[in-house]
C-alpha cells in the first residue's frame, strides 16, 4: 500500500485528461458583428456579420479562420465597405466545465470597395478578447471584441456568434 496515493494520484490525473480531450475538435460557427470607428469622417457604426471555421487543440489553444464583412460607413469624404479574411490563435482559459476566457492574436487581409480607408486592400494585425459558453456538449455561444486595422482606420469589431463542434 505504499503507492496507494501516487496511484489515487495518477487516476486522477489521467482520468481528468480524458475530460480536457473531449474538448478538441473542428468547429464551425457564424453571427452577428457590431463593427465601430471613432473616425469623425464616417458614420459611426454599422451591423455586419461573420462567418468561421477552427480547431481546438486543447482547452487552451485553437487556431481560427474567419471571414467577416466589416459593414457600410458613409462618410463626407467618401464611403465605406470592406470585407476581412482572418487568420487567428486562441489562447484560452477554461473557468469551469462550460466557459472559457480566451485572447486572440492574429492577421487579417481586408479589401474596402471605397478609398477612405486609405489603401483599397493590405494585411494588418488583428486582437480581441472573448468569452465561449458551451451550452450543450457541441454547441456554443461566444462573445468577443475585436481592434482591426483597416488602412488609416482603426475598426473595433463586437461579435455574437454561434459554434457547432464537431
Amino acid at each position: 500500500m505504499k503507492f496507494a496515493k501516487q496511484l489515487v494520484a495518477a487516476l486522477f490525473v489521467f482520468s481528468s485528461l480524458s475530460v480536457m480531450a473531449d474538448d478538441r475538435g473542428l468547429y464551425l460557427g457564424g453571427g452577428i458583428t457590431r463593427v465601430e470607428t471613432d473616425e469623425h469622417q464616417l458614420s459611426d457604426d454599422d451591423n455586419a456579420y461573420k462567418a468561421f471555421v477552427g480547431y481546438r487543440l486543447n482547452p487552451y489553444l485553437a487556431v481560427e479562420g474567419a471571414w467577416v464583412d466589416l459593414g457600410n460607413f458613409d462618410g463626407k469624404y467618401g464611403d465605406f465597405e470592406g470585407h476581412s479574411l482572418q487568420a487567428t490563435a486562441h489562447f484560452g482559459v477554461p473557468v469551469g466545465q462550460r466557459v472559457r476566457l480566451f485572447a486572440s492574436a492574429g492577421v487579417h487581409a481586408w479589401d474596402a470597395d471605397n478609398d477612405i480607408a486609405g489603401d483599397s486592400n493590405d494585411l494588418d494585425l488583428t486582437y480581441g478578447l472573448g468569452v465561449e459558453v458551451d451550452v450543450f456538449r457541441n454547441l456554443g455561444v461566444r462573445l468577443e471584441q475585436e481592434v482591426l486595422k483597416v488602412g488609416d482606420l482603426d475598426l473595433d469589431q463586437t461579435s455574437a456568434s454561434v459554434y457547432y463542434m464537431f
